[in-house]
Formats: structure tokens, sequence, C-alpha cells
């Protein structure tokens, strides 16, 4: 029974020690978001800490890069992604600052997680993402 449970334990422990899973962790005033499929949206007054969109790149056979979109008056924030286990600078916005571009590479059918990071307290922003093929 011993073995048993640490048999079960060790595999456990492995189970969790190799799964992609980020936790959202902020204080937000006017936060407005959305997830759908390929698509996230994140839209605030006042951000600050982490947040994750869980995201999938849709089709079979096929890659594809990361649309980016967004723009932030005051603050600073780190995006960062994740669709090999490895998490990646996507890009860096101060205040003032815009993109509207394509980056990163993706496989298709694969999940994408989307780190949003604030480096100090950010306000007025808006990010878009895209899985476009």
């Amino acid at each position: 029974m011993k073995k048993f449970l640490l048999c079960l334990l060790c595999v456990l422990l492995v189970l969790c020690a190799t799964s992609c899973n980020y936790v959202s962790s902020y204080k937000a005033l006017m936060l407005v978001r959305s997830e759908m499929g390929d698509h996230g949206e994140i839209s605030f007054f006042r951000l600050e800490g982490t947040y994750v969109m869980k995201l999938k790149m849709k089709g079979e056979g096929q890659e594809g890069s990361i649309h980016c979109k967004a723009s932030l008056t005051e603050g600073e924030i780190n995006v960062y992604y994740d669709s090999l286990g490895v998490k990646e600078l996507l890009f860096n916005l101060k205040a003032g600052e815009s993109i509207d571009e394509r980056r990163g590479y993706i496989e298709s059918g694969r999940t994408v997680y989307i780190i949003i990071e604030t480096v100090t307290p950010a306000e007025e922003g808006k990010i878009e993402i895209d899985l476009r093929k």
C-alpha cells in the first residue's frame, strides 16, 4: 500500500511539474476581457499584476503568427507568449506607445498562453491578440 501511494504521489508531482499552467493575479479597475478560441482582448482603466489568456490556434497542419494590437497611456507592460513550454517576450509597451504588427511563430492545434505582466501600474490600455495563419 505504501509503494502504491508513493508511486501515485510521484506521478502527480511529475504531471504538475510538466504542465504549463499560468495563473492570473491582478488588481484592476474597469477591466473588460474577451477570449474566444484564437482571439483574445483586454481593455482596462488601471491594471497591476499578471493577467493570462489561454488561446488555441485553429486548423491542422498549418502554422501562423500572433497579430498584436496594443496601446497604453501610462505605465509599462511586458507581454509574453508560451506555446511550447517556454515563456518568450512578445513585446514591451511603455506609456504613450502603441503597436499593430505580427510577431511570434505558432503551430496549428497548439494552446497558446498570452501572459500580460505590468512593470509599473498601467493605465488606459487595450491589448488585442489574434492567432493568424
